[in-house]
């Protein structure tokens, strides 16, 4: 039977040691989840298990990553594959052709198969993962969650004996977390090893075998019971309705947009009000991220938008950008210098409201997301649930009156999910700025919202009024 274990294994990144003589063992045949705080190292361990470090990052100081007896990081990539497969955090880095049939093929022809067995393998990974009518888009006009399912797709089809998953299901709606769950757990029982890292714990119960845990401080993994997984009622709490939406500042009327030949949203009518934090829902594809992308003018419209009474066509691109902030769903996208620190002083330099955001209040806000030690440190070497919040926080800075927020929470636990959320609360009130969220996970968020727009059948709704009042 194939094994993969950790023997002692040091590993650190320059001077800061993230696992000390560890010792662990994947469980063969088994389901398991694991968990730990924001920048912990899980993402890390399964870059290890996955034999990809320290070659692509990091130095093992001791010990070894061992498959079936051999140093796993030293096994020809091709061969390795066949046992052991990794689907990364961010699914489009693993991307390098255009389309989803392309992509899929590239991933398997890597494993030097045959076209005919290449053949077969695809069309049984479209047809498991009900990707069929995407078999031929390009993977760039995919949605979030649409590239995190080709991803995975690209993974199952190596058919490898030990699938490694980071954060699987960041981007995915709740019923194809599910579904992708389901699937995963009917692999596990034929036979495949799962081992899957999740700062969502939700949904895991009757799932997963073995629960895991990073412990930061002892830089080691711990065994979690079972019963420390949340029950599902706990995803599905609806967002209250407050009762006054009041405060107009960015509106939009009878908006239509879409993609290509395809709608996505026609006729809608809203205003977001100010000093409020709203949630906006739906499928994947449905047209969460583009109407984030119209509303900052970066994608075409018909329909009337305005801000505080004044038609967008009217205002300059520029000055636009100083009214309505995006933060985009990948963090990388948003950096534009190489440190934490240049990266935050950037933003101050611009900032709207610089008497708001003084030095003092910057730096309790570092404290507050646990960025204070990595001040210093490459932006772009952080862990994925570290570069969420510093992009969350740099953007926040910049103080624009209306903040869109592309799914926030992905990679983050739920200590740093509530204190993200804290911070929030806080600009809100303090500078009553406007902020609508994307976010495919309501566990541990859904009490600090205000209201919840649902994008379904190209219609924007607002939840908690009568199901036919359409926005």
């Amino acid at each position: 039977m194939t094994s993969l274990s950790a023997h002692q294994l040091s590993f650190a990144y320059d001077d800061r040691e993230i696992f000390h003589r560890l010792d662990f063992t994947v469980p063969m045949g088994e389901f398991s989840l694991l968990t730990g705080p924001s920048g912990s190292g899980k993402s890390s361990l399964l870059k290890l298990l996955a034999g990809l470090f320290p070659q692509y990052g990091g130095r093992v100081t001791s010990g070894q990553v061992s498959l079936n007896g051999q140093n796993a990081a030293e096994i020809v990539p091709f061969q390795r594959a066949t046992k052991v497969a990794m689907l990364f955090q961010h699914p489009a880095r693993q991307f390098a052709m255009r389309t989803v049939n392309q992509q899929i093929d590239f991933a398997l022809a890597n494993l030097q198969l045959s076209a005919a067995e290449i053949y077969r393998r695809r069309q049984w990974v479209l047809g498991k993962l009900a990707l069929q009518q995407f078999a031929h888009r390009l993977v760039t006009t995919l949605s979030g969650g649409e590239q995190q399912r080709v991803a995975l797709a690209c993974v199952l089809a190596m058919d490898s004996e030990i699938i490694l998953l980071d954060e699987p299901f960041a981007n995915v709606d709740i019923n194809g977390r599910k579904n992708l769950l389901q699937i995963l757990k009917r692999l596990q029982e034929t036979g495949k090893t799962i081992f899957l890292a999740d700062h969502d714990p939700t949904g895991y119960r009757g799932i997963a075998s073995r629960l895991f845990r990073v412990d930061a401080d002892a830089k080691t993994v711990r065994t979690v019971p079972l019963e420390n997984l949340p029950t599902e009622e706990e995803n599905l709490t609806p967002v209250r309705l407050s009762d006054e939406l009041l405060g107009e500042r960015l509106r939009w009327h009878d908006l239509t947009y879409g993609v290509g030949e395809r709608q996505l949203v026609h006729n809608s009518s809203f205003t977001l009000p100010a000093g409020k934090i709203g949630l906006l829902s739906g499928k994947n594809g449905a047209g969460k991220s583009t109407l984030f992308n119209v509303l900052s003018r970066q994608h075409h419209f018909t329909g009337q938008l305005s801000f505080d009474s004044v038609l967008a066509q009217k205002v300059p691109l520029r000055k636009w950008a100083l009214k309505v902030g995006q933060v985009f769903q990948n963090s990388t996208d948003q950096f534009i210098s190489m440190t934490v620190k240049q990266e935050l002083a950037i933003s101050r330099k611009h900032s709207r409201q610089p008497d708001y955001w003084t030095p003092r209040r910057i730096d309790q806000c570092l404290a507050d997301l646990n960025l204070s030690r990595v001040v210093d440190h490459v932006c772009y070497r952080l862990s994925g649930g570290q570069q969420k919040k510093l992009q969350l926080l740099s953007m926040l800075i910049m103080a624009q009156p209306v903040l869109l927020l592309d799914e926030p929470f992905a990679g983050l636990d739920l200590q740093s999910i509530q204190r993200v959320l804290q911070l929030l609360m806080m600009v809100k009130k303090d500078l009553q700025t406007s902020i609508l969220i994307i976010s495919h996970q309501r566990y541990g968020i859904v009490a600090a919202l205000d209201y919840e727009l649902r994008l379904t059948g190209q219609r924007l709704i607002l939840q908690g009024r009568d199901s036919d009042e359409q926005n």
